[in-house]
């Protein structure tokens, strides 16, 4: 026999209570050890994502319930959050998860894992706190289905931007009582950020995305595939079928369901050289995938398409997608390329399978200040209609002009100092020139943008002022059913200081930028074959 077995045999009686009462201070020794070692693992280098989501991990355990604090300030300027629709056409609100930023002066870069409620018809902000949720993320999804905010994938970054860790987890927070779930991930998509997702019935459609290590000695992963998540069986399913070509792998696409179908436009990739070198390749292609049948079909460029751009928004409204900014490159003198950044808005309507512009008008008191007689063509109707001189011409340009010759003529054209927005957007200027004063949101990147009923909403994006980037906070909406003008619900408070010395120098030096006419031709190839390959 065990001395220990004899010893255990022959102890004292224990007094009641005395067992639990170890325990206890087992258990709150115990506790305080992880607690001490999870606040050492929180003392890591800025590149130590192990120890930003052990800070998370402990910040949040400290939080036991689920808290709201209404009335609140908005949540601070960022890109890549979700930013999603939910309420009632009573009582519209939108729900902001994450996202991240840049700290330009202190060159760290954030990225978040807050809650915050807008009410929209109160211009209010409450912000959640509810614990036991998703790490902070950014580039993730989310959609809103029966009561609950889903939402798949993701990635943290460190704070100096040398690592990345990206997420497959399903999370589900309940809107009823604000407490987050995850859910079975068996199965399912590979990590990844910078896909999209899309409600269909009762299943979350996913398309795309990327997988960046951070490792230089392993490739950027670019997906193109698709899966669906069955929100009542909480499983993952890969729709694909062997006899179809999908569309080429890419991030940053925007999707749309239609009926049973899946759209997909737009993308970009980056491709390594064997010098190291880096090119972006950014997609301009719109894709029909038939969730029933599971064939893929690429459908042909028409109407008056946007240019090729990355970093845009699209949403859904009715039977149309609505696109809005984006950024363009731009070649300028020798090896210099500058980013030219967009705000105009384009459709693409489901059923004729065709880009149109998206044509505002102003009030008709503000069109009569502005000069324009009562009968002049204008607004939602004028663009499109055939019979316009303006649409005929840009009808011209378009379909003359394709490939290098339509970024030499956009180097050509100029409507008052700028670059004409004929080729791309012909109502800007000349259908309606009272929607020409209409105040409209800064050109940006990477806006956060959703469909309320007939409201748009719009929050922040990215101005790019030389080499700075800017990250916006202001919050803009634009009733779709009359297009009478963008409405500013909150003012920019971002970067103020940094857009008034660019202006200044700007006039100073007679231009804020090399104008696009005068940009340097010399590496023209002087084909004017029709590139487009649709």
């Amino acid at each position: 026999m065990g001395s220990g077995r004899d010893k255990r045999k022959k102890a004292k009686p224990r007094k009641p209570g005395q067992g639990a009462d170890k325990t206890i201070r087992k258990t709150e020794a115990n506790e305080d050890k992880a607690t001490r070692r999870s606040g050492r693992r929180t003392k890591g280098g800025e590149d130590d994502l192990d120890a930003l989501l052990a800070q998370f991990k402990l910040q949040d355990q400290t939080a036991n319930n689920v808290s709201l604090k209404e009335n609140t300030k908005p949540p601070s300027a960022r890109v890549h959050a979700s930013f999603t629709p939910i309420g009632t056409p009573k009582d519209p609100q939108i729900i902001v998860f994450g996202g991240e930023a840049e700290d330009t002066v202190n060159d760290k870069f954030h990225t978040f894992g807050d809650l915050y409620l807008y009410h929209c018809n109160d211009n209010a902000w409450t912000h959640i706190q509810s614990p036991k949720g998703p790490a902070p993320r950014t580039s993730h999804q989310a959609v809103h289905h029966k009561g609950y905010l889903y939402l798949f994938g993701g990635e943290m970054t460190s704070l100096n931007m040398e690592r990345f860790r990206h997420f497959r987890e399903t999370w589900r927070l309940s809107l009823e009582d604000w407490s987050w779930e995850q859910l079975p991930a068996k199965k399912g998509p590979a990590a990844r950020s910078g896909h999209r997702m899309a409600l269909w019935q009762n299943k979350l459609i996913i398309f795309g995305g990327f997988h960046d290590s951070g490792d230089d000695r392993k490739p950027v992963v670019y997906y193109n595939d698709v899966w669906a998540f069955d929100t009542d069986e909480l499983s993952w399913q890969e729709l694909a079928r062997p006899d179809t070509v999908p569309p080429p792998p890419r991030g940053g696409s925007q999707v749309a369901v239609h009926g049973d179908n899946l759209y997909v436009y737009g993308g970009h990739r980056y491709s390594v050289a064997e010098d190291g070198s880096e090119t972006e390749t950014v997609m301009e292609d719109m894709w029909q995938l038939d969730l029933k049948s599971l064939q893929w079909q690429r459908l042909k460029r028409q109407g008056l398409a946007p240019g090729a751009r990355a970093a845009f928004a699209m949403v859904q409204h009715r039977n149309r997608a609505i696109l809005f900014g984006g950024t363009t490159d731009q070649k300028g003198r020798g090896e210099k390329v500058y980013s030219e950044l967009h705000n105009e808005l384009f459709q693409f309507s489901f059923d004729r399978q065709r880009w149109y512009p998206v044509l505002l008008k102003a009030p008709k008191q503000q069109q009569n200040a502005a000069g324009t007689p009562d009968d002049a063509p204008g607004g939602n109707t004028a663009g499109l209609d055939p019979s316009s001189p303006l649409y005929k011409a840009a009808v011209r340009i378009q379909s003359r002009y394709r490939g290098y010759v339509v970024r030499k003529a956009f180097k050509t054209y100029q409507l008052g100092g700028k670059s004409s927005e004929l080729l791309y957007s012909p109502a800007t200027y000349g259908v309606d020139f009272g929607a020409a004063n209409l105040i409209k949101p800064r050109a940006r990147r990477n806006p956060l943008m959703t469909v309320h009923g007939n409201i748009l909403w719009m929050l922040g994006g990215i101005v790019e002022v030389e080499d700075e980037d800017v990250t916006l906070d202001d919050l803009w909406k634009l009733d779709l059913a009359k297009l009478d003008g963008w409405q500013c619900v909150k003012e920019n408070t971002q970067g103020e200081e940094i857009f008034r010395q660019h202006l200044e120098a700007a006039g100073a030096s007679g231009s804020g930028k090399p104008s696009i006419a005068e940009e340097d031709d010399s590496n023209s190839d002087g084909d004017d074959d029709d590139d487009n390959d649709d």
